[in-house]
């Protein structure tokens, strides 16, 4: 019963409509993937204490949303390469570590 508490207000789920049976669907959906990326986060960190899911899902989130965001941008430059350089433009990416 503490999971659906959990899941439900420490990831946002309330928000989400549970009237029908697709949107029930939905929530265990979201609400499993949510719990998998929070448990992650959370044997990652080597704890051997209880896990505060609230820190979990937000380290989850720290860890996995630049990367993926970076990712996806890159294979969309990628996949637009080609119409650019019907416009004759060149698009180049640099990394700046700082």
């Amino acid at each position: 019963m503490g999971f659906f508490k959990t899941s439900k207000h420490r990831f946002g789920l309330h928000r989400f409509g549970q009237g029908t049976l697709l949107g029930v669907y939905r929530w265990l959906v979201l609400s499993l993937i949510a719990f998998t990326l929070a448990h992650w986060a959370y044997l990652s960190t080597n704890s051997s204490q209880l896990p505060d899911w609230g820190a979990c899902a937000h380290l989850a989130l720290q860890t996995l949303l630049p990367e993926l965001v970076v990712f996806l941008l890159l294979l969309e430059v990628e996949r637009t390469r080609p119409l650019l350089k019907t416009f004759g433009l060149e698009l180049q990416l640099t990394a700046v570590v700082t």
